[in-house]
């Protein structure tokens, strides 16, 4: 993501906490924890990044104190709020600082509920309903509870990440799209800057504090994510800060003078970022007319933000704020890149050479099943994904995760088959998906997306990509997901299969302003577009326009060595010829597919996407569909999907039917409006060695990085 337009694009994360260095598995995107884009994107995940090359001198890394996990991919982004990488996510699940290692105050089971984190906190959590229909959740922690670095943890540290990302300079100074605790009472004005007190927020002793969710945001479904919270290494990141005594602000530590050296350093930072914007500014406008209007408007924007920052060195600045900014930089610029203190099962080592190495914490008191992790060391290992269960048959790598293609599934089954390694399985929380902007280009048109949908045979998706393992989907859904459990076999009926037909694509088209000929009067005839495709497919010429003379065009943007993209490439554009609809894919880089989608032009070239996406807990569409939703990046504004993801959404908790009721209502707005067309709901399979033991749990939500506890070496 570039740095430019995270600055201009900030948006926010979702109604949950979006804290710390081991704060909450919130980033709450489709994405969710495994989103290979945020991640939020975050990010959305994808099946279709680009396979990244192993080096020739692969050297062997496993050992008897060493597992060795596989991955296709690394970005070396440790904390929420940036460009994160689904692999990067794995990497600080590992070290607790996102996931059901860490010690939130709420976790999830390996079923997907939430449940009380017995390893963080001392007794249940006391919640209270207030007069003006505000919920306070009181939390107790435990004593004993330490940092890798053998500090203790206290409520500080749970309150102090809460803060610094909810502080009104930490989006403009980190360029993290992190927005801190927006579902706290008085969140408002303290990201503000109208106070310089959080109002839901209160420190009660050193191990205990409460978090107070704001009535507007009430009710809502599960709860307990809106206030989850879990701890930031503050001594490390804010060594010479402190949590006021009510716990509403942050304070320069008792004793403690700013120094000259303290000043310095806080303008070298700042020159850092000034740095940072520049070379952002440089890599967008790369290619644009320097005397466009484009160029002009980036510029300006850059000046402007820049001249701030200059501002902040110049200017007379109090302590405390000095503090705060320079702990935002350093959490943003330092810890980062290198997450030195750490609260789960595993330590940072380093990352260097494609590789992540993870060493066992000392200091770390189990998971809230009571397991621990003993195993010495792990490395995250970047390999070429094409040879991933070549390496594990082969010794070279430990654990596999979440293979997709049906040939390497295969070829890891028939290893497990015949004793070489272990293999397990589990359905997919998420789905394929050809994703639309549905605000420009010919695909604002409903019509013109449900044509795309008849126009390709996606059953041909599951039998050549997936090799069998998964299912064509029609709504937004995995087949590992309750609601579908309990309700899919219902709402299947209520849906429309789309499937190949191309006479229904014409008749949709029919309904749209491309319904004539080049010359915007002659109607367009579809027995006409058949004569001349039969006639002639690659010289094919005769396509829809709308009464202005402007064709029928879509252009898809996939990531290439992706085979979605190639299916999609072979089915597509002949098919659309016979409806009058030319349809272009072009493939590049993973990035560039993300870029175009999450920050489109008004007249974006590309509005279709390839994309995969993996969906978080809480499931909550109303922050992709609503017109107000955060994540709202295929720009719908439709009064049904505001409606519908609304009232799913204001579930009072425990109304589980009143729940499922409003999950087939928004699943047929989505089967009809069509912002995605679903492809497929696949079933992952992880390929893992036969020296590991205790590798019995795997689930959507539960992976290696939460099984580790419980694993072992034989």
């Amino acid at each position: 993501m570039k740095i430019k337009k995270v600055y201009s694009s900030l948006m926010a994360l979702g109604l949950v906490l979006t804290l710390s260095a081991c704060g909450s598995s919130t980033d709450s995107t489709k994405g969710g924890a495994d989103s290979k884009s945020e991640n939020e994107e975050a990010n959305k995940a994808t099946d279709a990044k680009e396979a990244s090359e192993t080096p020739e001198d692969f050297d062997k890394q496993t050992s008897d104190d060493t597992i060795v996990m596989g991955v296709d991919s690394l970005n070396g982004d440790f904390i929420q709020g940036y460009a994160n990488d689904g692999n990067d996510v794995k990497v600080r699940r590992f070290m607790g600082i996102e996931g059901n290692n860490g010690y939130d105050c709420y976790v999830q089971d390996e079923e997907g509920k939430f449940q009380t984190n017995t390893a963080a906190l001392e007794k249940d959590p006391e919640v209270k309903i207030n007069e003006d229909g505000s919920r306070t959740t009181t939390y107790t922690i435990k004593k004993d509870l330490k940092w890798s670095d053998g500090e203790p943890i206290t409520a500080d540290d749970y309150i102090f990440g809460i803060l610094l990302e909810s502080d009104k300079d930490f989006n403009p100074l980190t360029a993290s799209m992190n927005i801190g605790a927006d579902s706290l009472l008085g969140y408002k004005a303290f990201k503000n800057g109208e106070t310089d007190s959080f109002e839901g927020i209160e420190k009660h002793d050193d191990y205990s504090f409460s978090l107070t969710v704001d009535s507007s945001q009430l009710p809502y479904f599960e709860v307990e994510v809106l206030s989850n919270a879990g701890p930031s290494p503050m001594h490390y990141i804010g060594e010479n800060l402190a949590v006021s005594e009510d716990g509403k602000k942050l304070v320069v530590k008792e004793g403690y003078e700013v120094t000259d050296k303290d000043r310095d350093d806080y303008k070298k930072s700042i020159d850092k970022q000034i740095e940072i914007l520049k070379e952002g500014f440089e890599e967008d406008s790369e290619g644009l007319d320097k005397e466009g209007e484009d160029y002009k408007k980036a510029k300006e924007e850059l000046d402007s933000q820049v001249g701030e920052l200059e501002a902040r060195k110049d200017g007379d600045v109090d302590p405390t704020r000095l503090l705060i900014e320079e702990a935002m930089i350093k959490l943003t610029s330092d810890y980062r890149f290198n997450p030195k203190v750490t609260c789960g099962p595993y330590k940072f080592n380093k990352f260097e050479n494609n590789m992540v190495r993870l060493d066992l914490n000392e200091n770390y008191q189990g998971n809230f099943k009571g397991d621990k992790a003993t195993i010495p060391h792990i490395i995250v290992q970047l390999v070429n994904k094409n040879i991933g269960p070549d390496l594990l048959e082969n010794g070279d790598i430990d654990v596999w995760e979440g293979e997709t293609d049906g040939s390497k599934i295969d070829q890891l089954k028939k290893a497990a088959d015949d004793g070489k390694i272990q293999v397990g399985s589990y359905e997919r929380n998420g789905y394929g998906n050809l994703t639309f902007l549905v605000d420009r280009g010919a695909t604002q048109y409903k019509e013109v997306r449900q044509a795309i949908a008849s126009l390709m045979d996606r059953n041909e998706f599951v039998q050549s990509f997936l090799g069998g393992y998964g299912v064509v989907t029609n709504g937004m859904y995995g087949t590992s997901q309750w609601m579908y459990k309990e309700r899919g076999a219902d709402i299947e009926g209520q849906f429309v299969n789309w499937v190949l037909n191309i006479d229904k694509a014409n008749e949709l088209l029919d309904k749209t302003p491309y319904k004539f000929e080049a010359d915007g009067t002659t109607p367009w005839d579809k027995d006409k577009a058949l004569d001349e495709f039969n006639k002639n497919q690659e010289g094919f010429d005769y396509y829809r326009y709308d009464e202005n003379g402007n064709k029928l065009v879509v252009n898809q943007y996939g990531a290439e060595q992706s085979p979605i993209t190639t299916l999609i490439s072979n089915q597509l554009p002949p098919n659309a010829k016979q409806a009058g609809m030319e349809y272009n894919v072009t493939s590049g880089s993973f990035s560039t597919l993300i870029d175009l989608y999450t920050f489109p032009k008004e007249d974006a070239e590309y509005t279709a996407f390839s994309m995969a996406s993996d969906f978080a807990t809480p499931f909550d569409p109303w922050l992709y569909y609503s017109k107000e939703g955060p994540f709202n990046r295929n720009k719908v504004d439709d009064p049904k999907a505001d409606e519908v993801t609304t009232a799913l959404r204001r579930t009072e908790p425990g109304e589980k039917e009143a729940y499922l009721d409003k999950w087939e209502d928004f699943q047929k707005w989505y089967n009809d409006y069509l912002p995605e067309i679903p492809l497929y709901s696949n079933v992952f399979h992880t390929g893992y060695s036969n020296r590991i033991k205790g590798f019995d749990i795997m689930t959507p939500v539960w992976k290696a990085s939460d099984q580790i506890n419980a694993m072992t070496i034989e």
